[in-house]
């Protein structure tokens, strides 16, 4: 048995993203996917909304994309988001909860990216994002394959969706049945998709653009306290 999984999915909690949680359900369908991972900021707030709009068939997975002090990491199957701290004590909490911990982008130099313990970090993570679909140059992707190579970890795939039609672009493929967090424990698991998506970038620029245009207009309306 073979499913696929987009384990990165925005929603419009992130302030990256315009995606309501209900669109979020239909674009994994139409993607062909059967699961993803709702991976919000720092936030869990949109998963339960999408779980209540996405069709049963859909496997919907509790996910935080955390803000460590270096990069990003993943928290899967997770109850709360983890503090927003150094990555190894982030790791720590999320196996506390039971999740599994996966470097989000690590190595992409135009976003936040991991430069240091990385020994450390190896020993204590559960796979390695190596194929995020947002990654605009291909040895970003290249080298997070290297260095879960090197350190004999499983390797995972993400859109990093911030719109509906990017849902799926990049993806895990999971082999076999049961939990996901098994599956990557147990390395049945493997990235799919494609990366270089620069037109996504630009996408998200616009949205934020117009994200504080909105809110400059209205501290400026007749009436509005500074």
């Amino acid at each position: 048995m073979t499913r696929r999984y987009d384990l990165q999915v925005h929603t419009d909690a992130s302030p990256c993203s315009s995606t309501p949680p209900e669109r979020v359900g239909a674009a994994a369908v139409e993607a062909g996917l059967d699961g993803i991972a709702v991976t919000d900021h720092d936030t869990l707030a949109n998963v339960d909304a999408v779980r209540d709009a996405a069709p049963s068939s859909l496997d919907v997975i509790a996910g935080v994309e955390v803000t460590t002090t270096e990069g990003h990491l993943l928290a899967l199957e997770v109850t709360e988001p983890p503090p927003q701290t150094d990555p190894l004590t982030v790791v720590d909490h999320v196996h506390d909860q039971g999740g599994i911990a996966v470097l989000s982008h690590p190595f992409d130099a135009m976003r936040q990216s991991y430069v240091t313990n990385l020994d450390e970090l190896a020993d204590a993570i559960d796979a390695v994002e190596a194929v995020n679909s947002r990654c605009v140059r291909r040895r970003f992707n290249e080298r997070a394959t290297a260095f879960a190579a090197a350190h004999d970890l499983p390797t995972t795939g993400g859109s990093d969706a911030h719109f509906p039609m990017e849902v799926g672009r990049a993806y895990a493929v999971v082999e076999g049945d049961g939990s996901l967090v098994n599956a990557v424990v147990e390395g049945r698991v493997r990235p799919g998709g494609r990366g270089r998506y620069l037109s996504g970038h630009i996408a998200t620029k616009i949205h934020q653009f117009r994200t504080v245009s909105g809110r400059l207009v209205a501290d400026l309306k007749p009436g509005r306290s500074p």
